[in-house]
């Protein structure tokens, strides 16, 4: 089931300004699927999603990382709303957060946030870091170079 308790929140800071976070997002998803951690990719944007749709079969040459909209049953589930039937999982699961607010931290056994190297993503980071520190969770920091 999903968590009840104080979630893992992690944010992984791009440090270089030609970074890009969805290809950084790919990467996550993949460690994710190696991990075994279903993960629920919240985007956005109907848009944004289809975005990430398409770069998640593409991103690599040799491999694609498999993955649903709307689909809890995926390992990997790209959607707008948290389906019902994730949180009521009874096995761990993440959120990969592509959106500019805080997660829910209740609702997952560990949060990812990425931050790109520019004023605006990270002025937008400081304020969900905020959020979560709101929930009662201290994040983990992650430099990535």
């Amino acid at each position: 089931m999903a968590n009840t308790t104080a979630s893992a929140v992690s944010f992984y800071l791009l440090n270089d300004a030609q970074a890009n976070r969805e290809a950084f997002a790919c990467r996550l998803c993949q460690r994710a699927l190696q991990e075994g951690l279903p993960l629920f990719v919240w985007c956005e944007s109907l848009d944004a999603m289809e975005r990430f749709d398409q770069l998640l079969w593409t991103f690599q040459a040799s491999s694609f990382v498999p993955h649903e909209i709307d689909d809890p049953k995926a390992p990997i589930c790209l959607g707008l709303t948290v389906p019902d039937a994730f949180l009521k999982s009874e096995q761990k699961v993440g959120c990969l957060n592509l959106t500019s607010q805080a997660a829910d931290a209740t609702q997952f056994d560990r949060v990812l946030e990425i931050i790109e190297a520019n004023d605006a993503a990270k002025a937008a980071g400081r304020e969900r870091f905020k959020g979560y520190k709101q929930q009662g969770i201290t994040p983990t920091t992650h430099q990535i170079k």
